[in-house]
């Protein structure tokens, strides 16, 4: 191998140790982004053991309507830490268990201000009603003002009645 070469290899094998890569070839992972939602989110914490559904919501669901029997427990997860703490429009009947949570992530692709990172929080619905879930945002990014459409979060949830069996 020539001098010059030589010398280039090993440049690049210093900085690339500087920056973290101990070893040169190692597969970058996937840089993830937070404009889709992964198709799924682990649960944030373990929900009460019972046998009453939970019905798991994020991005996808904002201006729809879903249907939940009294009973179930809703998780709303929305993919960045700019978002609120998710409101119920009415406590007594779509009632926030818990305190929200706010779970930043440093993983690969993740820059500070970029608010990687999840919000979340769950809501009992314990009686017939139709309610609003909603959360705001002004921030889509460090310096990222959001527009119109991606700066509000609502979700209206309709709770059946229990049937005479109790479910």
């Amino acid at each position: 191998m020539n001098r010059q070469v030589r010398t280039t290899v090993l440049g690049l094998a210093a900085l690339l140790t500087a920056a973290g890569c101990s070893t040169v070839g190692t597969p970058t992972p996937p840089i993830r982004s937070m404009a889709t939602p992964p198709a799924s989110t682990p649960p944030a914490s373990t929900p009460p053991a019972s046998t009453a559904p939970l019905v798991a919501l994020s991005e996808p669901a904002n201006g729809t309507t879903v249907t939940v029997p009294a009973g179930a427990t809703v998780r709303l997860v929305l993919h960045s830490t700019y978002w609120a703490a998710p409101q119920s429009s009415a406590p007594d009947r779509l009632a926030a268990v818990g305190a929200p949570r706010s779970s930043p992530s440093a993983g690969p692709g993740c820059h500070p201000g970029s608010g990687c990172g999840t919000v979340s929080a769950d809501f009992l619905a314990r009686a017939a009603a139709t309610v609003r879930l909603t959360s705001t945002r002004s921030s889509c990014g460090e310096a990222l003002l959001c527009r119109p459409g991606q700066r509000d979060f609502t979700v209206t949830v309709v709770i059946s009645p229990p049937t005479s069996d109790g479910r």
